[in-house]
C-alpha cells in the first residue's frame, strides 16, 4: 500500500506568507487549538485512505490528463467555518468564495478515476476549504470563526493539480510528512492577438497583404495581377 494519499490545490507561498501574517500571532492564544503548519496548508479535491500501489500510474495518468483539460482559474479563501458544526467545532478552516465550481469538478471527477483505477476515495460531502486547526476535544467555535472572518480574503490563479502522500508523525515534532507524488499543470489559455494594436514585423499571408491600406497604384498592380481592371 502506498498509503494516505490526497490530490489537492495548493496555495502559491505569496498567499501562504499573508495567510501567516495573521495566524502565526494567534498560535499560542487558545490551548485546546493544535494548528496546521503553513507548509501543510491545501485545498483537498480527493483523498484516499489507503492508496495500492498499484493503482498509482493509473491515478497519476488520470489526473495529469484531468488536470490538463481544466482551464487555470481564480481561488478566493475568505470566511471562517468549522467541522461539523459552530458549537461542537473540531475543524476550524477558511472557506472558498471563488472558485467553487471549478474545485467541484476537480473532486468529482477525481473520485471517480480513483474508483475506476482501484484506489476507493473518502465520500464525505465535498466541502472546499484549508483546514487550519483541530482540537481534540470539541468546544463552541463561535469566537474563532469570528477571528477567521476578520482575515479577510486571500486570492490567486490556481495553475496546477498536485498529488502527495503524507507519512504520519513521520516529520519533525512528529508532524506528518508529505512526500509530492506529481504535479499537473492546468491548461494555459493562449494569448489571443489584440486587433485593436497594430502588428509589428512583415505582413506574410497574402490576406493580409490584401486587407492592408494600399495606394492607387498597388490597387492597379493587384488587379493586373489578378485579371480584373480597376478604375479609382
Amino acid at each position: 500500500m502506498t498509503g494516505r494519499t490526497f490530490a489537492a490545490v495548493v496555495p502559491p507561498p505569496h498567499v501562504i506568507e499573508e495567510m501567516e501574517d495573521y495566524i502565526a500571532p494567534r498560535r499560542e492564544a487558545d490551548r485546546r487549538l493544535s494548528w496546521v503548519w503553513p507548509e501543510h496548508w491545501h485545498i483537498t479535491t480527493l483523498f484516499i485512505e489507503d492508496l495500492p500501489d498499484r493503482s498509482l500510474d493509473p491515478l497519476l495518468e488520470g489526473l495529469g490528463a484531468l488536470a490538463a483539460r481544466t482551464q487555470r482559474f481564480a481561488v478566493r479563501l475568505a470566511g471562517g467555518g468549522c467541522f461539523p458544526d459552530p458549537f461542537q467545532a473540531k475543524v476550524f478552516y477558511l472557506g472558498v468564495t471563488t472558485g467553487q465550481e471549478t474545485l467541484a469538478a476537480l473532486s468529482k471527477t477525481g473520485r471517480a478515476l480513483a474508483s475506476t483505477v482501484g484506489a476507493p476515495p473518502d465520500g464525505a460531502r465535498f466541502v472546499p476549504h484549508v483546514t487550519l486547526a483541530r482540537t481534540r476535544t470539541r468546544f463552541d467555535g463561535t469566537r474563532w470563526l469570528g477571528v477567521l472572518d476578520s482575515f479577510g480574503a486571500f486570492d490567486w490563479e490556481a495553475t496546477e493539480l498536485t498529488l502527495i502522500r503524507s507519512h504520519l508523525r513521520q516529520g519533525q515534532r512528529k508532524r506528518s510528512r508529505y512526500e509530492v507524488l506529481g504535479r499537473f499543470p492546468f491548461k494555459s489559455e493562449a494569448a489571443r492577438p489584440d486587433p485593436s494594436r497594430p502588428r509589428r514585423g512583415p505582413i506574410d499571408t497574402a490576406e493580409e497583404r490584401w486587407a492592408r491600406p494600399v495606394s492607387v497604384l498597388e490597387r492597379e498592380a493587384r488587379a493586373r495581377e489578378s485579371g480584373n481592371h480597376w478604375r479609382g
